[in-house]
């Protein structure tokens, strides 16, 4: 089976453009993907998809058609035909003929990549699957390969946000029709020179950047001080604040998902981080304890109740009965109440699998 044969639903949520944030989308990355308008109502989304890709956070240890490589292998992982048709389309702009991109979705062990390559998207599917969380130990190949501890670092963020990607595009269904066109079009070998020059005007290169002192505080500080030296740092470190001080839902709500997700990857770190968070709510150990047994507790409010099973979902449901759930979540609750949700899964789900980057040390 292909991923076109994957199951996808009609969209649950409805675009509204708004200016500002496509302005900033397309200054950050030089275009506005098509599933812009769908997370307008809650701008962090908007902004966290452009500053966490490559081109807001620049790479400066991996090169960028390996990154491309990690998006098209984590995106069939997770079964995402949104961000598979992206990444197939930028793929062949950047000149990779079709017959090799099949080859590698076919088998990328076998396709015909040199064995470094080889042994970084068996890492980052690795860590997109998450059964079992990648462990410092999972790194061992690459290092005995040569590659330095940044460089592990960097790789495993681009999965990470792959992953993050992937839950955005995936929950909600966005619609999928015009990416996958536009990645079969016979036209698009004429038009790739152009298109590649714009992209690869876009990548920047940039120097080894330390975090302020003032960013090395605030949820889940542990993960972007672990990338500290990285673009990468200040990327995460901005979209977890914007995450956290966003409006739409509580932080008490936010943490709860953190902590769902954190229990159902079994990542130790962030679920003691969620629950400092959580008691900072002041949600009693024994409540938050029977709350991530049973995904469900008389301690939750109406919104609360509604997320924590949504939650739990997002780690490995497959894209239908995803997409499903999320239809159901928006009788319950308000569609921008349900576009935070699902951005705070997705962020979620990718600092549940990233907790491998403060074990490299």
């Amino acid at each position: 089976m292909t991923l076109r044969d994957v199951e996808w639903d009609a969209c649950v949520l409805q675009p509204r453009h708004d200016r500002e944030l496509e302005a900033y989308v397309r200054q950050q990355v030089g275009a506005v993907p098509s599933a812009v308008p769908y997370f307008t109502a809650s701008p962090w989304i908007v902004r966290s998809m452009a500053s966490l890709s490559y081109f807001g956070a620049p790479l400066v240890e991996i090169d960028y058609t390996l990154a491309d490589l990690v998006g098209l292998v984590v995106s069939q992982d997770n079964s995402c035909r949104y961000c598979y048709g992206m990444q197939r389309t930028v793929m062949r702009v950047h000149g990779m003929p079709e017959a090799r991109i099949r080859q590698i979705e076919q088998n990328f062990l076998e396709a015909e990549i040199d064995p470094s390559t080889k042994l970084a998207l068996d890492f980052a599917r690795r860590i997109s699957r998450a059964s079992p969380l990648v462990t410092a130990s999972d790194a061992d190949a690459l290092r005995e390969a040569g590659w330095r501890t940044r460089a592990i670092k960097e790789l495993a963020f681009q999965a990470a946000h792959n992953v993050f990607m992937n839950r955005l595009m995936t929950a909600p269904a966005i619609p999928i029709a015009a990416v996958e066109r536009t990645a079969d079009h016979w036209a698009l070998g004429w038009v790739a020179p152009f298109m590649k020059l714009v992209m690869r005007r876009r990548w920047r290169m940039s120097a080894a950047a330390k975090l302020r002192p003032e960013q090395k505080t605030g949820p889940f500080a542990y993960l972007s001080n672990a990338l500290d030296g990285l673009p990468a740092a200040a990327a995460l470190r901005t979209a977890l604040d914007a995450m956290w001080e966003s409006p739409l839902l509580s932080r008490r709500a936010k943490a709860l998902v953190f902590a769902v997700i954190a229990r159902g990857l079994g990542c130790p770190l962030g679920e003691r981080e969620a629950r400092r968070l959580l008691e900072s709510t002041e949600l009693a150990p024994e409540a938050i304890d029977s709350i991530l047994t049973h995904l469900g507790g008389a301690e939750l409010d109406p919104i609360e109740a509604a997320i924590v099973p949504f939650a739990r979902a997002t780690i490995r449901a497959r894209p239908a009965q995803l997409q499903q759930r999320t239809r159901a979540l928006l009788e319950r609750l308000r569609p921008e109440v349900v576009v935070e949700t699902v951005g705070v899964c997705a962020l979620a789900n990718n600092l549940g699998r990233l907790g491998v980057v403060a074990q490299l040390e």
